[in-house]
């Protein structure tokens, strides 16, 4: 390699490394899951983008609100439905009274920095669509399967990255991952319900937890997951409740 361009390199690595260098370039996340069933959140913009977002809100359980002067088809039929609330209007910061949190996906990058620093000021978390420096959170790449979570992040360092273990996960995690969580979530409510804080409690979760439990479900063996069920539980739930949960953990599967 010809020194003056190595030397060129060098002083733009340490530069990158210096105390100046960016936000995105340094950029520190805490893992959280936010809890937002029922609560009210803001999505600025009615795009693509926008619409992804309103997704993933609904999903997580959100009221969604979209402020924008256009919506894609799909957003202007869950506006028609009543599934989120539309205003067709210019972003302001009132808009953003009594939101948890904020989601700026419009294609004007001076009309996201206005909306994530109403934001801030206003103390509200808030996400800006490829602007991680305007961002006071950031949405990893996700695996859902019903209950199940994976989420993934780089920290901003290769959302390519993410992207490529997202669709790895999605072929380790597969649909099956539905019903086989659907049947640990019955057996822990109905567990806590009847002897919360026993000391056997943890034991038991991590016992049917290490059974093949997961290998029934994929060969949708009802049998054999009621003998799994029954080997662990078997002193603690009766036949009808066990039965009861199985039934329903594969009725959450069919949809």
């Amino acid at each position: 390699m010809d020194r003056a361009v190595s030397e060129g390199l060098k002083d733009s690595m340490a530069a990158a490394l210096e105390p100046g260098a960016s936000r995105y370039e340094l950029m520190k996340t805490y893992p959280i899951f936010a809890i937002i069933e029922d609560r009210p959140c803001l999505v600025v913009g009615g795009g693509r983008v926008g619409e992804r977002k309103v997704q993933d809100l609904r999903e997580a359980g959100g009221r969604v609100t979209v402020v924008s002067q256009g919506l894609t088809p799909v957003l202007k039929e869950l506006a028609r439905a009543g599934q989120i609330d539309f205003l067709n209007e210019e972003f302001t910061p009132e808009h953003l009274q009594g939101m948890v949190l904020v989601m700026a996906a419009t294609d004007d990058p001076g009309l996201n920095a206005r909306v994530s620093a109403a934001a801030r000021e206003q103390g509200i978390w808030v996400n800006v669509a490829d602007q991680p420096e305007l961002c006071t959170f950031i949405v990893p790449a996700q695996v859902r399967r019903g209950d199940l979570t994976v989420a993934i992040g780089t920290g901003g360092a290769s959302p390519a990255l993410a992207r490529r273990l997202r669709e790895d996960l999605q072929q380790r995690f597969g649909p099956e991952y539905l019903p086989y969580l659907a049947l640990l979530k019955g057996v822990r409510v109905r567990l806590l319900s009847e002897r919360r804080g026993h000391p056997e409690n943890a034991s038991l979760f991590q016992r049917l937890v290490d059974k093949p439990l997961l290998e029934a479900v994929i060969r949708e063996d009802r049998r054999w997951v009621a003998a799994l069920l029954w080997e662990v539980l078997g002193g603690v739930l009766s036949p009808q409740v066990l039965g009861e949960i199985i039934e329903e953990a594969f009725k959450e599967a069919q949809g």
